[in-house]
C-alpha cells in the first residue's frame, strides 16, 4: 500500500495463505481502486500467449519499459515523479 501511487491501483491475485492486514488509512488518503482476481482459467492464458507469439498484440504501444530487476527502483522512482509518463512496466527476472 505504501508504495502505490496516489490514484492507484493494487490488486490481489489468488488467495492468501494466511489472513493480510494493512492500516486501511492509507488507501482512503490515497484514494486507491483495491481490487481482487481469481486467477484466469489455462485457455485464457494460452489464447494470451498465442497473440504475443503472433504478434497481433501491440505489446510497443502498451508496455512503457522494459527494464532488468536492477533498474527497478530508478524506474518506480520515475513512475512515483511523473506516473502520467508510464502505462505499463516490465521488470525482467533473467
Amino acid at each position: 500500500m505504501e508504495e502505490v501511487a496516489f490514484t492507484g491501483r493494487v490488486v490481489y491475485i489468488g488467495y492468501a495463505k494466511e489472513p493480510v492486514a494493512y492500516e486501511t488509512r492509507l488507501f482512503v488518503q490515497k484514494e486507491l481502486d483495491i481490487m481482487g482476481s481469481r486467477n484466469a482459467l489455462p485457455e485464457d492464458f494460452r489464447r494470451v500467449i498465442q497473440l504475443l507469439e503472433s504478434h497481433q498484440f501491440p505489446v510497443d504501444d502498451c508496455v512503457s519499459s522494459i527494464l532488468p530487476i536492477e533498474e527497478g527502483p530508478e524506474v518506480l522512482r520515475s513512475w512515483s515523479d511523473n506516473p502520467a509518463r508510464f502505462s505499463k512496466i516490465m521488470i525482467r527476472l533473467d
